[in-house]
């Protein structure tokens, strides 16, 4: 009796995320016999959590112009979305400093032409997975509004965002009628604004994750439900993956694991300055209020936006929040500033979340060869843009993984920038 192969993939995916995802059904699409696996389930870690953004042109690091007298204030105003455990900021500096380092006007210029070389064509790669797999009833096109407390306020706003529009990104003035045309039930208090009719959003983040999913399974993709251990390798070249049940064998390996990829990519002797950023959400079911498009009130920058009957607080940044405990004075202060957005909205039915979001000290993912081992890939570092990035950084990887060439240039995004003389 013969004793069957053990199946041999051409390429494991370790991250159900939307990158990996992405990068999962790019590869099919390229013919290669693909597993995905994850300890979790599909899109349930940052891409569950997140804002509910899929389409953003708007993209410019959030460190743009900041200074550390800046960051400190931002750190210590409890209206400001970024937030800092301060037992562990002592530890935390330098990673500040390498932060502050890309902030000066040259940087946010690179930085920001190489996270539009991504958003830019991502609109179009995701229309294309969305009604492959079922999911367009699942996002909306109604653009997005930024709003402010004046007209010098949206003016100054509208100034930083000059480079984008240089770039081919629509944006729109608005004043008082126009809000109150376009959202109606935002408070008065906001006299003007900026209107991106680019934006799309997810009613359902995760069910349309869950849906692209079943789209790589019925093209014979696999799903593997367990912890990825260590990867393996031989001979410096990548032999699989090692999971608490068995070990899975792979020709590649691409790490798209979020949060879980630095200490997978430390562990192959390839550390990077990585750190997982908390990042909080309160969905309000119930609100009494009718919003139909994501509004940003400048004031007070976190995302609020309509997904089916409900509405979502996101966009918290919390520094040095791992293994501490959630902090329910971040959702208290969404919900105390929404009344304000929104009056008489009612926010006694809601749920809280709080998950981690893998960021890097100069806001560019890594899409990138491992420099060690052959066979090896990474993808991950997306601070809060995965969603929006990752239609085409996973079929960049999907390129650069089966040997073609990108449709982007990945100098940017490469891992060496990390190791001492190379970017």
């Amino acid at each position: 009796m013969t004793t069957p192969a053990p199946t041999r993939y051409d390429v494991i995916v370790i991250g159900a995320g939307i990158a990996g995802v992405c990068a999962a059904l790019s590869l099919q699409s390229r013919g290669a016999k693909v597993a995905l696996i994850d300890e979790a389930q599909p899109g349930s870690g940052a891409s569950f959590g997140n804002a509910g953004i899929v389409v953003n042109t708007n993209l410019r690091p959030v460190f743009a112009g900041m200074t550390p007298a800046v960051l400190l204030g931002m750190l210590r105003n409890p209206a400001s979305p970024l937030n800092v455990r301060w037992s562990r900021f002592p530890a935390m500096v330098p990673w500040f400093l390498k932060m502050l380092s890309h902030a000066g006007p040259a940087e946010v210029d690179r930085i920001t032409k190489a996270l539009a070389s991504l958003c830019q064509p991502g609109a179009g790669l995701y229309e294309e997975m969305w009604q492959a797999a079922g999911a367009g009833d699942l996002v909306e096109a109604k653009g997005n509004i930024a709003l402010n407390l004046s007209e010098a306020e949206r003016d100054a706003h509208w100034e930083k965002l000059g480079q984008l529009r240089a770039m081919g990104v629509g944006m729109e003035k608005l004043d008082r009628a126009d809000l109150a045309r376009l959202v109606p039930t935002v408070s008065d208090r906001y006299t003007h604004g900026i209107y991106s009719p680019a934006y799309k959003h997810a009613l359902d983040p995760q069910l349309l994750i869950t849906r692209m999913v079943d789209l790589f399974l019925s093209q014979k993709g696999e799903w593997i439900n367990a912890r990825v251990l260590d990867i393996t390798t031989e001979g410096g070249r990548v032999t699989g993956v090692r999971t608490p049940g068995a070990t899975v064998a792979g020709d590649r390996v691409v790490v798209a694991a979020g949060t879980a990829s630095a200490g997978l990519a430390k562990r192959m002797g390839e550390p990077v300055p990585h750190q997982a950023v908390g990042g909080y959400h309160v969905m309000i079911r119930n609100p009494g209020v009718t919003l139909d498009r994501p509004i940003l009130p400048i004031d007070f920058r976190f995302a609020i936006t309509p997904m089916g009957d409900a509405i979502r607080l996101a966009g918290i940044y919390e520094f040095g929040g791992e293994g501490m405990p959630f902090r329910t004075d971040l959702i208290n202060n969404m919900l105390s500033h929404i009344t304000r957005v929104l009056p008489g909205i009612r926010t006694s039915d809601t749920s809280m979340w709080r998950g981690f979001r893998s960021y890097l000290p100069d806001g560019l993912p890594i899409i990138s060869a491992s420099s060690r081992t052959e066979g090896l890939f990474y993808l991950f570092g997306f601070s809060s843009s995965g969603m929006i990035n990752g239609a085409t950084a996973g079929k960049a990887m999907a390129a650069l993984a089966t040997g073609a060439q990108p449709d982007i240039d990945l100098a940017p995004f490469a891992l060496k920038r990390f190791i001492k003389g190379g970017r």
